[in-house]
């Protein structure tokens, strides 16, 4: 008989910092989107009224499997909040489930209401969240195994529309959607999996050493829209020859959770970033972080929050409306370092005379090398909760 275990919500520390640093990245990155995984990330999740997330989760496989699922809540200053629950998938299954409400037990509610399948499956409702959602392929006892089966996407919404000022507030236009993959990590078939779980090219595949983002510096007015209205183009309302000028911006928010992760202590790795950001004439800056928990941010605010045109993402400050970035994990003086992933959004704000609304589109982001320390102590990894099968 199939036991759900779900915990009351567990605090820890979680924070956002400054700081500065550069390491070395190395081969070549596994991390996937494509193929079927054992550990699964979705590093944005939102249902805070706001918005909503549809998650899709399915088994690739052609028999049962079980996975280990938490949801890390960043929401509340200055705490790290988790909530775990367990999920079994038959071969070849989908399933899927709105975050605010959760997926329901009853069978014929599933399949008759909203599709998620005949499998009762109880994931908890989540109310006024956003942080990441990562599982676990998991034996029936709740012991991790390596299996590659889980695949996943999120599709965030917008359910009650905002109006806002352009790029500190771009606000959020009713029935806009964006939809990214969730983030594998395959373990090594050959390897027997074991608590923690070692992303260290061993066990699992290691986090990349270094993330690229392709973005439009922030400010950049759209080339779709443009700055008088829709392709570059005056607009006209109701035939008169007056033009309603609409004025048109560009920002990027960017998502990133720490690869290593303790759900046994509910602690996440402190981990520092380092940004290069090139032009289009590759020119260089650079802004730093450090990420403790959870960060999801537009680009201005890592290194300029009050003033976001004095920031190296900024169109006043680059000089060109397009730039590549890259995001590496800084070594610190004792050897420490550690890995993060995420993905990014790119958010379109149309403004006219008195509103602002925007369009969201998310994409995953680019991956270079492996992060594998040569000291297998500071190498990332997930502690699971211990597990005493009844």
């Amino acid at each position: 008989m199939r036991k759900v275990k779900w915990d009351a919500f567990l605090s820890g520390i979680c924070g956002f910092a400054v700081a500065l640093g550069v390491v070395a990245a190395g081969a070549r990155a596994d991390v996937t989107t494509e193929k079927g995984a054992s550990i699964l990330v979705f590093p944005k999740v939102q249902a805070d009224g706001t918005y909503d997330t549809v998650i899709q989760l399915a088994n690739t496989g052609n028999s049962m499997v079980h996975a280990h699922c938490f949801y890390v809540d960043a929401t509340p200053a200055g705490t790290w909040q988790e909530t775990d629950f367990w999920i079994w998938l038959t071969k070849q299954q989908p399933t899927h489930w709105l975050v605010s409400s959760g997926r329901r037990v009853d069978p014929l509610d599933g399949f008759f209401n909203d599709g998620s399948g005949f499998d009762p499956g109880h994931v908890p409702p989540m109310s006024d969240f956003e942080g990441e959602l990562k599982c676990v392929e998991v034996t029936e006892s709740g012991e991790p195994m390596i299996g590659n089966h889980l695949k996943g996407e999120a599709t965030i919404k917008v359910v009650v529309e905002q109006k806002g000022d352009g790029i500190g507030d771009p606000g959020a236009t009713y029935g806009d959607v964006s939809k990214y993959n969730a983030i594998g990590i395959r373990g090594n078939a050959e390897a027997a999996a074991a608590n923690p779980l070692l992303l260290d090219g061993q066990m699992y595949d290691a986090c990349p050493a270094k993330l690229i983002v392709d973005h439009f510096a922030t400010g950049a007015e759209s080339p779709v829209v443009g700055r008088y209205g829709f392709g570059g183009q005056k607009s006209v309302v109701n035939g008169d020859a007056n033009n309603v000028h609409l004025w048109s911006s560009v920002s990027t928010e960017l998502t990133l959770v720490p690869c290593t992760e303790d759900f046994e202590n509910q602690t996440a790795k402190s981990v520092t970033l380092q940004f290069l950001i090139y032009n289009e004439l590759e020119q260089r800056f650079s802004a730093s972080t450090t990420v403790n928990c959870y960060l999801s941010t537009e680009l201005t605010k890592i290194d300029s929050p009050t003033a976001p045109e004095r920031s190296a993402f900024s169109r006043p400050v680059l000089g060109t409306d397009v730039a590549h970035t890259e995001i590496t994990p800084v070594v610190q003086p004792d050897g420490t370092t550690g890995g993060v992933i995420g993905v990014v959004e790119r958010v379109v704000s149309v403004s006219g005379t008195t509103d602002t609304v925007s369009a969201r589109a998310a994409y995953n982001l680019h991956t270079a090398g492996d992060l594998i320390p040569d000291d297998e102590a500071l190498r990332d990894r997930i502690t699971l909760p211990l597990w005493e099968a009844e």
